[in-house]
């Protein structure tokens, strides 16, 4: 996109009236496609991508470590007073969640529910943005066919000579032209690969970690319920971890 010899930006690929058409129409297939309530996550799942890294599990390891010592010492309903200490919301509902329920068996349930619940609104915002990368090329290729209905419709004056200046024109006015009708076509492929799709795969890839986080903090707020060792429920959680993550936190008391 730069003439390195002349030292400029080649103009040529700047073309707003495709620019809008491919994002315009983009915009307006997702608003047919789906309802309002969920063409917001394409907002919300753009400032996520830009705003979230991945899901670190120390912090959950460290944290129910200490809430098991505190379950041991104080009893159970001690975990109460500690809520609100806790960042994670899935990690407060989780807590929440285990002084209501009894049963075990009826807390996992639940927090699995939940769990669940969360992963398909994901799942559904990353289906958006998929069907935005599928729907951005057949834009910009329907934006090329206008271009090149409109050149080829075009009136142009035949001067009965192939070979004069205004022929000459007129060839130099074609090439242009299926040029800036191009143009739409490469505005649906840039914005479809560089854009679309890997924002729905950045997505996925937070999704899957968070539901690996949460998963760890069910598995802790079971063993908490179930009151288990300290210990044991340290070396569950140290399970959903990498080698190098485990070696770090060995040393946890």
């Amino acid at each position: 996109m730069i003439d390195y010899q002349q030292g400029q930006f080649i103009y040529a690929f700047l073309n707003w009236q495709g620019l809008v058409l491919v994002l315009g129409g983009t915009f307006a297939a997702v608003l047919i496609n789906y309802p309002f309530s969920q063409v917001g996550c394409v907002f919300k799942g753009l400032g996520k991508v830009l705003t979230s890294e991945l899901s670190g599990y120390s912090d959950v390891i460290e944290e129910m470590v200490r809430l098991s010592h505190i379950s041991k010492q104080k009893g159970l309903l001690a975990v109460e007073n500690q809520i609100d200490s806790i960042d994670d919301r899935f990690f407060r509902f989780a807590l929440t969640e285990m002084l209501v329920y009894h049963d075990v068996a009826v807390l996992n349930q639940s927090l699995e529910n939940r769990l669940v619940n969360m992963r398909l609104r994901h799942l559904s915002c990353q289906e958006v943005y998929g069907n935005m990368a599928s729907y951005a090329p057949a834009f910009g290729m329907m934006g090329t066919v206008m271009g090149l209905i409109i050149m080829m419709t075009t009136q142009v004056t035949d001067t009965g000579n192939p070979y004069g200046a205004e022929a000459q024109d007129m060839l130099g006015s074609l090439l242009s032209g299926m040029g800036l009708a191009l143009v739409t076509t490469f505005y649906g492929v840039l914005f479809s690969n560089l854009v679309f799709l890997p924002i729905a795969g950045k997505l996925k890839v937070l999704t899957e970690a968070e539901v690996l986080r949460n998963e760890m903090i069910i598995q802790g707020v079971l063993a908490l319920k179930r009151s288990e060792s300290t210990l044991l429920v340290k070396e569950q959680l140290l399970a959903f971890v990498n080698e190098k993550t485990k070696q770090k936190l060995e040393s946890l008391k």
